[in-house]
């Protein structure tokens, strides 16, 4: 019932996202408005926010997979369920023996590996949930492997223990790294005429092999005189390297005139001919792989070692991958928990890191929990940290762009939104929370990959949680800083930050171009390139999730990324939803936020009657209404629960949760009609037991 009465609350406060009910004193931002309205689109690469609602699994417009199981893991000895027995040999032959397109699935129980497993072909492995199917590695990385691992690096952090090259590589599953597409081997078309940012066509010299539909890359290369590097940085490098290009930057094609094309996304750069532009079909060789619904627990006695000493105790290695996803996965006591570089169009949603083992001498916990490096239009949504402090929270580099990081709250700890140099721009940092932002604009890497962030980054609704998630205390009130001082370059020269709101006075330095929505009146004036809007001091401001108004504005409340997330992405709260129980006081979402736990408790429930249906009624009617098979067995039954609350999810316009005699029911509104579905609080065969 938990999944249903969340995923309904959460698409409901969608439909609602830019209502703001009598007397709620909101503020929106002029970027935006109240529902897009001033939004200009992204005319140019002068503009403040694009388009981020294409990011994710397939552009968002489909769901994440949840095909049926083909493959059981049945590891026969019982022992092997509960951790004392090494069952690293038995599952890597049942992950090799999955067929492409396959899903695996791992039951419930305690599997002791020794070694990562390796994925090399296109499957699916889910667990029953991250509670209930738990790999636990006997070990980390180092020791598995017997030697020094491939990512050295040195650090003065917490004394000289060297290196173990386990602190940004590896994982304890792991995709086979195959090469993406070459400039030879599904090469398109070069382009012949430039494109300014902001528009969506191209004009390439052949492209009768192209087809409407077809997904493409577009490849640029920095030239001798390095103006690529310059364009989207916005200033200077550190240092001119020899190897910069681009080249995960994938949209689709929407319409095709003879040799131009019309693409579904607009360009976030300019097209120039001087950087030898050239298109192909985006056809990564690894593609629609998902891993979710388990857990990786790492042990762990001695305490994180400190910056890069790591033994490699790490999660999830899954590089080059296009159409990928990691879902509902926990990770327990991990030094690197989910490496996705070099990817594109993929989505990491529903994960959670938590820890029992004691920080270093710096208070961190661990070094990377996500790093999407060189990565283009990802979409990472609902992260929680319980009490887990990394060095790096979430790291783009290398020309990470278009990424969507929404829905993080770090419970009791501190978060960072790495940026690690080497160019990463344009991605969208949203609704974001923790005990405390100070460390937000922590930056690592070398000194020859700085500056350590491009033009356009966007930061939105990043916030101090006053204990909750959807509860600020105060906005946003740090700037990126020179954590060297001999740098000769500045940080970041573009930033967009909205709303900011500083304790004491800030001062922008003279260069910056900044847009800063300032929520009180202690910005110097004059001092920034940028605009600086202005509002008097609040906490209440809408939307509260940007890429979740750009995607609502695009496609709808039943935008297939929305039935994908958790509730918590948007709180069902105050500004989201006037209507809710805890909103009638007319206090504000902050004064409210701890009375909103339970908003799908709408305020006219106790006069709707209450539906009397058989689970047979209710089955035929979902047969007949959607048109789905009948399943004879019991089990079957149950796993078509499941499916009908996936297919009514895309009908409903109004639900809430009903209990009666302990049994939970669901009362829906499904085309205007009520229905009462009763919710199975077990799965049958336990692939969907995470959801309850």
């Amino acid at each position: 019932d938990m999944f249903l009465r969340d995923m309904l609350c959460f698409m409901i406060s969608f439909a609602m996202l830019h209502t703001s009910g009598a007397g709620l004193p909101y503020v929106t931002s002029p970027l935006w408005g109240t529902s897009g309205e001033l939004w200009d689109g992204y005319a140019s690469v002068d503009s403040y926010l694009y388009d981020w609602s294409t990011s994710g699994y397939k552009y968002g417009e489909e769901r994440l997979p949840n095909e049926p199981v083909t493959d059981v893991f049945s590891p026969g000895d019982p022992g092997a369920l509960s951790g004392t027995l090494d069952v690293t040999a038995a599952l890597q032959e049942a992950v090799d023996n999955t067929p492409p397109g396959g899903v695996l699935r791992i039951p419930a129980g305690i599997y002791n590996i020794t070694k990562p497993i390796v994925i090399e072909q296109p499957i699916v492995i889910r667990g029953d949930g991250p509670e209930k199917t738990i790999l636990a590695p006997a070990h980390s990385l180092h020791v598995a492997h017997g030697e020094i691992g491939p990512c050295v690096a040195q650090s003065k952090a917490c004394g000289t223990q060297p290196s173990k090259g386990y602190g940004f590589c590896g994982g304890f599953i792991e995709l086979k790294s195959w090469t993406v597409a070459s400039q030879t081997s599904w090469k398109a078309s070069t382009i012949t005429a430039p494109q300014m940012a902001g528009d969506n066509t191209l004009t390439l010299k052949e492209a009768s092999a192209l087809n409407v539909g077809d997904s493409i890359r577009i490849v640029l290369t920095d030239n001798d005189n390095h103006t690529l590097i310059r364009h989207l940085l916005g200033q200077e490098p550190a240092a001119y390297h020899t190897d910069v290009y681009i080249n995960t930057f994938v949209a689709k094609i929407t319409q095709k005139t003879g040799n131009n094309v019309t693409l579904n996304r607009k360009l976030p750069f300019d097209v120039r001919l001087e950087w030898n532009p050239w298109v192909d079909e985006a056809k990564y060789k690894v593609m629609n792989v998902g891993l979710e619904y388990f857990a990786i627990r790492h042990e762990a006695a001695a305490a994180y070692p400190g910056h890069h000493k790591e033994f490699g105790y790490n999660g999830i290695d899954l590089p080059k991958c296009m159409f990928c996803w990691v879902r509902g996965v926990h990770f327990h006591n991990v030094d690197v928990g989910i490496l996705m570089t070099n990817s594109v169009l993929s989505t990491i949603t529903d994960i959670k890191f938590t820890t029992d083992r004691q920080p270093c001498c710096q208070g961190n916990h661990g070094h990377h929990a996500i790093d999407i490096s060189a990565s283009g239009s990802m979409l990472i949504q609902n992260i929680v940290f319980t009490k887990a402090t990394f060095v790096h929270g979430i790291t783009v580099m290398s020309m990470s762009h278009l990424n969507v990081i929404t829905g993080v709250y770090a419970e009791g700890c501190i978060f960072t939104g790495d940026h690690h140099g080497n160019s990463p721009f344009m991605n969208l940092w949203d609704n974001i929370s923790a005990l405390a932002m100070n460390r937000f604009f922590e930056y690592g890497g070398n000194n020859d990959v700085f500056p350590s962030s491009g033009r356009g980054e966007t930061v939105w609704s990043v916030y101090d949680a006053n204990g909750a998630h959807g509860k600020v205390k105060r906005f946003l009130g740090t700037l990126p800083y020179q954590q060297n001082p001999t740098h000769p370059w500045t940080p970041w020269a573009h930033l967009t930050v909205v709303p900011f709101q500083s304790v004491g006075p800030v001062s922008v330095p003279q260069g910056y171009a900044y847009y800063l929505h300032v929520f009180q009146d202690n910005l110097a004036r004059g001092v920034s390139t940028g605009p600086v809007q202005k509002t008097p001091a609040t906490l209440e401001f809408s939307p509260e999730s940007l890429w979740a108004a750009q995607l609502l504005k695009r496609s709808g409340e039943f935008a297939p990324a929305f039935l994908d997330s958790n509730v918590w992405v948007i709180h069902c709260c105050c500004t989201s939803c006037p209507s809710c129980k805890c909103c009638k006081s007319g206090k504000t979402r902050s004064e409210n936020a701890t009375s909103c736990t339970t908003p799908w408790q709408k305020a006219s429930n106790e006069e709707r009657p209450l539906f009397n249906a058989t689970d047979g009624e209710v089955h035929s009617y979902l047969y007949q209404k959607y048109g789905l098979p009948p399943k004879p067995t019991a089990t079957a039954i149950e796993d078509m629960n499941y499916t009908a609350r996936r297919t009514l999810a895309t009908r409903i316009t109004e639900t809430e949760v009903i209990t009666v005699a302990e049994e939970v029911y669901a009362f829906i509104l499904v085309d205007g009609s009520a229905q009462i579905l009763r919710v199975p609080t077990t799965s049958g065969d336990g692939n969907y037991a995470s959801f309850g």
